[in-house]
């Protein structure tokens, strides 16, 4: 690869409608170039609805087991859910995740009524990730993998994180200590290259120490030096945009940043620093695409 691509992806669309709006917007006036969108969640018709008139967006399934009602009956996957009929909470899914206390054909089975959600409304997903990563985690990466044949995806989120510029801890830009970051980092690059190397996936996703993505006012500087520091290859830079809604940002847990990253990825600033880098805007469709092989150079004749 003698370039540097990148995807900006926005996670949520269909969550609620000023988040639906705001990804939009960012792609309408901004840089954003792609979204996924979450089938089960109460804007997700409306987020569908809107697709026809965004022909450059790219929008893949954020598949999710971890909020909200599930699109198959609770009964059909008893050990995704609780005695109300919802996804259990993120944090108990993945404890149970980690403790193989799930069935993996429950998964899989609702990873790929979710998919069907949008082939049903005529949607192709270019690609898929999921709700809080969970398709990254032990009890979800196979079944993830086997629905994504299943239902013919062949892009997706890679789990390898990268920071840049390079430099900082060990490890990578995980939570934890060293020993921590180390297996972390190993494991999600095994489930890259082994699990899911059918898969067409960008090099790594562009991520951020953790002292940095919990300092709202650093993070903006700290998209800055990532885009400015990407090497040659393929990345993704996924991100949260969204408009304040009242009635349901009051208790989103994000909603001040989603409203900051709408305005960086709007601002003329950001734009023009991308096209500086010579980094080239992509979505999933383009991923596995390869580059066309140029005929070997020649030497003229010798003119006589």
């Amino acid at each position: 690869m003698n370039e540097t691509r990148l995807i900006v992806n926005a996670d949520d669309f269909g969550m609620s409608r000023g988040i639906t709006d705001g990804i939009i917007l960012a792609h309408r006036y901004g840089f954003l170039t792609s979204a996924s969108l979450m089938v089960n969640m109460p804007a997700a018709e409306y987020a569908a609805a809107r697709l026809e008139n965004l022909p450059r967006l790219g929008v893949g399934v954020h598949l999710n087991i971890c909020r909200g009602r599930p699109i198959l009956p609770p009964g059909e996957i008893p050990t995704l859910v609780g005695a109300n009929g919802n996804f259990h909470p993120a944090v108990v899914t993945a404890h149970k995740l980690w403790t193989r206390q799930t069935v993996g054909s429950e998964i899989e089975a609702e990873f790929r009524a979710q998919i069907q959600w949008m082939k049903d409304r005529g949607l192709a997903p270019t690609h898929a990730d999921s709700h809080h990563h969970m398709h990254i985690y032990p009890g979800a990466a196979g079944p993830f993998a086997r629905a994504l044949a299943a239902e013919g995806i062949r892009s997706a989120r890679a789990p390898r994180c990268s920071a840049w510029p390079k430099g900082g801890p060990i490890g990578g830009p995980h939570e934890g200590g060293l020993a921590r970051r180390v297996l972390v980092q190993a494991y999600r690059s095994a489930l890259q290259h082994i699990v899911f190397r059918r898969l067409d996936m960008p090099g790594s996703r562009i991520s951020f120490h953790s002292c940095d993505r919990h300092n709202l006012e650093a993070l903006g500087e700290r998209w800055k030096a990532a885009i400015a520091n990407l090497p040659r290859g393929t990345f993704e830079l996924a991100c949260h945009p969204g408009l304040f809604e009242r009635g349901f940002s009051e208790t989103d847990a994000i909603h001040v940043q989603r409203e900051l990253e709408l305005q960086w990825l709007t601002a003329r600033e950001f734009g023009e620093l991308i096209e500086r880098s010579g980094i080239r805007l992509i979505t999933y469709r383009d991923v596995g695409e390869r580059p066309i092989p140029q005929p070997a150079a020649t030497e003229a004749p010798a003119l006589r």
